[in-house]
């Protein structure tokens, strides 16, 4: 069947076939109509999921409402976002969108979920390294909720479905890619217009992979926690990011969630901006030790501390994160004569890092 959900002619009729306007009265508590000439395609990904804003009114006030839809067979990072919006919603609100209603029957087979739509806190902002004072905190109060034996708190909302760092499954995973990584190596090595890039730091990586699949026990150690897994700027969002204090974060796109050390989400939140701002790098260990700073000092504030120095924790979370995964993704791309903008990064970062670290 052809994914039908690339026109907004589409989800008009459907949306006046349900006669959604009834149960979106539940939710607002009040009458509304669908403003059919605001209909807006935000991302379709694959012909397996899209995602639209829509606008209702009641007449009065336009309130923006964002529908999400996937067609099955759900892929297991969709499983994991249904299951995060759908049982998760109400024990992390605070840190979500609300839910307001899940339609599973749509063209026999498609779930549409349609949720609380929070502005992106891209285009309200232009980011700066001060803006992370408004986003971490909110951060480290997420981890924090299901921080090691708190999850169990949560036991019966994520025991069946929720990915752990540490499962045999991930733990295959990460070996597979590890080996494909030494391939990977082998193969821009052979490659003249890369051999130059790798050659500098081939022998010390494919030395340390050998390590693998856990480089650093410190930082599982560390403590673990539900991530959202993929927390770079476009899945940040705040209705109001004035230079106030409380900015309201919300994250959105939970595809990638999983439990395993919260370190992760500040990799990609600081240091794989950093990665990409080279307006930042000049500054960049102020702004990394900034940010381990407030992010430790904040788990402090809900009883969490940790054993080994928080900016080693940060600096090992990145290599294992580059190791693991990304620095593979990023060897195939190149190898396929496609650009990288964070091979070279990552492979000086390693080597760098690697020695301060006691890799080799």
């Amino acid at each position: 069947m052809n994914f039908p959900l690339s026109s907004k002619d589409e989800i008009i009729r459907q949306w006046r076939h349900f006669s959604w306007n009834d149960e979106l009265k539940k939710v607002l508590g009040k009458n509304v109509e669908l403003v059919e000439t605001q209909v807006e395609c935000l991302k379709n990904s694959r012909e397996k999921t899209s995602i639209w804003k829509l606008v209702v009114t009641d007449g009065m006030e336009s309130i923006p409402i964002v529908l999400k839809i996937y067609k099955p067979p759900l892929k297991e990072n969709h499983t994991v976002e249904m299951n995060m919006y759908q049982k998760a919603n109400k024990a992390l609100l605070e840190f979500m969108p609300q839910v307001y209603w899940i339609e599973p029957n749509v063209n026999a087979v498609e779930i549409w979920m349609f949720i609380e739509y929070v502005k992106p806190l891209r285009g309200q902002i232009k980011l700066a390294p001060k803006h992370f004072d408004n986003i971490i905190p909110t951060l480290a109060k997420f981890h924090a909720t299901t921080f090691d034996n708190r999850i169990m708190q949560h036991g019966d909302i994520f025991d069946a479905w929720l990915p752990y760092y540490d499962s045999k499954s991930m733990t295959l995973e990460r070996s597979s890619h590890i080996e494909k990584t030494k391939e990977y190596l082998d193969l821009a090595m052979k490659d003249p217009s890369l051999r130059g890039l790798v050659k500098p730091s081939y022998k010390v990586i494919q030395h340390i992979l050998q390590k693998g699949p856990i480089f650093f026990p410190e930082m599982l150690e560390s403590g673990q926690s539900l991530i959202h897994g993929d927390l770079h700027f476009h899945n940040i969002s705040c209705q109001n990011a004035s230079e106030n204090q409380d900015w309201r974060i919300r994250f959105v796109d939970w595809e990638s969630a999983k439990y395993a050390p919260g370190w992760f989400d500040l990799v990609v939140l600081v240091e794989i901006l950093i990665d990409f701002r080279k307006d930042w790098q000049k500054d960049e260990e102020d702004i990394r030790k900034h940010c381990t700073h407030l992010y430790t000092q904040e788990m402090k504030k809900h009883g969490i501390t940790f054993k080994t120095d928080t900016l080693q924790l940060l600096k090992m979370t990145y290599l294992q994160r580059t190791l693991e995964k990304r620095l593979l993704n990023h060897l195939r791309r190149v190898l396929r004569g496609e650009k990288s903008i964070l091979l070279e990064r990552y492979l000086e970062k390693t080597t760098a890092w690697g020695k301060e670290l006691g890799l080799y």
